[in-house]
C-alpha cells in the first residue's frame, strides 16, 4: 500500500465497504453497513451491521476499538451509510459517535429512509463534528440496491426471471415448458428464490404448469411469500400455490365474491380496482411494501406479466437462463410480450455480470440501467 493511501478518504471508505459486505443476507431488509475508525493513518476499530435488532456498524467499530484498548478521541469514522439519529431497536448511532468524542465522520451516502434522510448528518454537525458526504456512492447504491429502491420510491426491487431456448421461446406452441433447462439451472433458481422476499406469477403460468413456487434446497428453512395475480379467479383452488401449510400466499384479484374458498385455505386475498381489464401493478407493488414488508420481488412470468412490468418500467434486474435448444414456431410464446417499444432508442438496456455456465445452460444476470432514480 502506498503510504499516501493512509490519508485518502476513498481508500478508507473502501475498507468500510468491505466491512459492509460481510453482513450479506443476514441484515435483510436492513441495509448492509460497514464502518472503520482511523487515526494517524491506522485503523483503530472496524465493524459491520450483523442483523436486524443488533448493534449498527458504528457501534461495532467503537466496540472493536475498545476491545483493542485504543483511544478514539479525535479520530475519524468512515461509515458507508449516514448514521441514524432515531430510536428504533437500537439507540441512535449519532449519540455513540458524539459520546466517543470523534472529530470527523466521513459518510459514504445519505440514508434515504424517511426516519433518517439527512438528520444524522445535521445532528453531528450541530455537535461540532466535521461531516463529509459522498464517497463510492455508485458502489454503495449497488450493494444495497433493494433498500434504496424501497426507501426512495416505496416500491420493491424487482427481478424478472425466465428460462428460454436459444431462439427466445419460453415454451412450445402447445405451452409445454418442462423442462427447458437442466437440473443445475433449476437448482440455481431455487437459490435465487431463497434470496427474495416474494415470488410473483400470473394466472396462465399456474394454469399451464401448476408450480409450487417454493424453495427446495437442503437445509433451507426460509420460504418466500407467493404473490398470485388472478384478475377473474380462473386458477383452480386445488393448485399447489394455494397450499399455505409451509408458505404464505397472497392473491390479488378484482372479484369480491366467492373468496371464502381461498380464506379457508389460509390465503390472503387483496381486492384491487381494475384498470382497463388489467391489475394496476404500481398499486400492487406499493401494497406489497406497505402491508407485507416486501423489499425484493422475483417475477417468474410468463410473457404477459413480464411485458406488463417492462412496459411500466418496474424491472430493476433480470435473471435469464438460456438452454441450448431450438423450439421454433410462430405460436411459441416469447419471454416478454406486452405493448413493447416503437423504436430501438426506447429499449431498456441491461448491464450484465459475467455469464455463468450451469451444465449446458447459460445464466445471465443483469441490472436494468436507469430503472429508477434515487
Amino acid at each position: 500500500m502506498d503510504e499516501r493511501d493512509k490519508f485518502n478518504d476513498t481508500y478508507w471508505m473502501k475498507q468500510a465497504l468491505a466491512e459492509a459486505a460481510k453482513g450479506g443476507w443476514n441484515v435483510h431488509p436492513n441495509p448492509m453497513v460497514g464502518a472503520v475508525i482511523v487515526k494517524n493513518g491506522h485503523i483503530l476499530g472496524s465493524g459491520y451491521h450483523h442483523g436486524a435488532g443488533q448493534p449498527h456498524a458504528e457501534v461495532e467499530a467503537l466496540k472493536d476499538a475498545t476491545a483493542h484498548h485504543h483511544d478514539v478521541t479525535g479520530a475519524t469514522i468512515y461509515v458507508t451509510l449516514e448514521p441514524c439519529n432515531h430510536f428504533g431497536r437500537t439507540p441512535p448511532c449519532t449519540e455513540a459517535i458524539m459520546a466517543a468524542k470523534l472529530a470527523r465522520c466521513v459518510v459514504g451516502t445519505v440514508d434515504t429512509d424517511a426516519r433518517v434522510r439527512g438528520t444524522g448528518i445535521e445532528r453531528l454537525r450541530q455537535a461540532g463534528i466535521v461531516v463529509d458526504v459522498g464517497f463510492l456512492e455508485d458502489e454503495l447504491h449497488a450493494l444495497n440496491a433493494a433498500f434504496f429502491k424501497r426507501t426512495s420510491t416505496g416500491l420493491p426491487f424487482v427481478t424478472a426471471k425466465w428460462a428460454m431456448s436459444l431462439d427466445g421461446h419460453i415454451a412450445t406452441r402447445t405451452h409445454h415448458a418442462r423442462w427447458i433447462t437442466g437440473d443445475k439451472a433449476r437448482q440455481d433458481v431455487h437459490l435465487a428464490r431463497a434470496a427474495h422476499d416474494a415470488i410473483m406469477v400470473g394466472t396462465q403460468t399456474i394454469i399451464d404448469d401448476n408450480p409450487q413456487l417454493n424453495v427446495r434446497l437442503d437445509g433451507n428453512d426460509r420460504q418466500p411469500m407467493r404473490v398470485i395475480l388472478d384478475r377473474t379467479q380462473r386458477i383452480p383452488i386445488e393448485a399447489h400455490v394455494f397450499d399455505t401449510h409451509a408458505q404464505k400466499t397472497v392473491l390479488f384479484t378484482t372479484y369480491t365474491t366467492d373468496v371464502q374458498k381461498y380464506l379457508n385455505r389460509g390465503v390472503d386475498v387483496e381486492f384491487i380496482q381494475q384498470e382497463d381489464e388489467k391489475l394496476p401493478l404500481e398499486n400492487i407493488l406499493r401494497t406489497l411494501v406497505a402491508k407485507y414488508n416486501i423489499t425484493t420481488l422475483y417475477v417468474e412470468g410468463g410473457a404477459k406479466l413480464h411485458g406488463a412490468f417492462f412496459d411500466a418500467h418496474f424491472v430493476d434486474a433480470i435473471d435469464v437462463y438460456i438452454a441450448p435448444k431450438i423450439i421454433g414456431g410462430a405460436l411459441a410464446p416469447c419471454a416478454v410480450s406486452g405493448h413493447g417499444i416503437s423504436t430501438m432508442d426506447l429499449a431498456q438496456v441491461a448491464s450484465f455480470d459475467s455469464p455463468i455456465l450451469l451444465g449446458q445452460d447459460i445464466k445471465l444476470h443483469g441490472i436494468i440501467k436507469n430503472s429508477y432514480q434515487i
